[in-house]
């Protein structure tokens, strides 16, 4: 083996314009393939970052024109998903709407998702900063407590990605909200 190394040592050495053709092909071609590759792990293989996404579903109902609808689940329904032994775990949105910063000069309408508290513990995603919802946050037969998770884009944008945004207030409609984490970039 070793004089086979010599060898191709001396005959690169007598033609550097080979070698570095074959060097430059080498390295073109590794790194689109793993270009290529990472693009269809993100997109095929792994395309939601919440932990077992493979084992997630959506529950909805098909209508008598065969079009499929989201289905709304009251609190009593959502208490009776849990209970069933055919899930491992049942995360619920309350609604999706637009809300609006009345804390500063010039109010911007935010999207945002209303989840059960235990969507951070479902979706298995750690925050980027501080923590997502827990529990604790909306205990049963109470008024959930007045806590915001900040989308990654929404942090950037809204706050310069200030690292120490955790703890601060949010003014949402009228209504003061504490700042409790930040989602990574992946999370929808």
């Amino acid at each position: 083996m070793l004089q086979d190394l010599r060898y191709s040592w001396r005959e690169l050495c007598k033609k550097p314009g080979l070698a570095l053709t074959a060097i430059t092909s080498l390295t073109l071609g590794i790194g689109a393939t793993t270009a290529v590759f990472s693009v269809m792990y993100g997109l095929l293989a792994n395309p939601y970052p919440y932990q077992g996404a493979n084992r997630m579903i959506h529950i909805t109902v098909l209508t008598e024109s065969g079009d499929r609808r989201w289905i709304g689940i009251t609190g009593p329904q959502l208490k009776a998903l849990r209970q069933l032994k055919s899930f491992e775990s049942v995360a619920a949105s309350w609604g999706t709407w637009n809300l609006t910063t009345t804390d500063e000069d010039l109010p911007e309408d935010v999207p945002s998702t209303e989840l059960t508290a235990n969507a951070g513990i479902h979706f298995g995603v750690p925050a980027l900063l501080g923590r997502t919802l827990i529990p604790s946050d909306a205990p049963d037969g109470q008024d959930p407590q007045p806590v915001v998770v900040l989308s990654y884009l929404f942090w950037q944008r809204h706050f310069n990605a200030d690292p120490s945004v955790v703890g601060r207030r949010i003014q949402l409609v009228h209504k003061n909200y504490t700042i409790i984490g930040v989602l990574p970039s992946r999370f929808t």
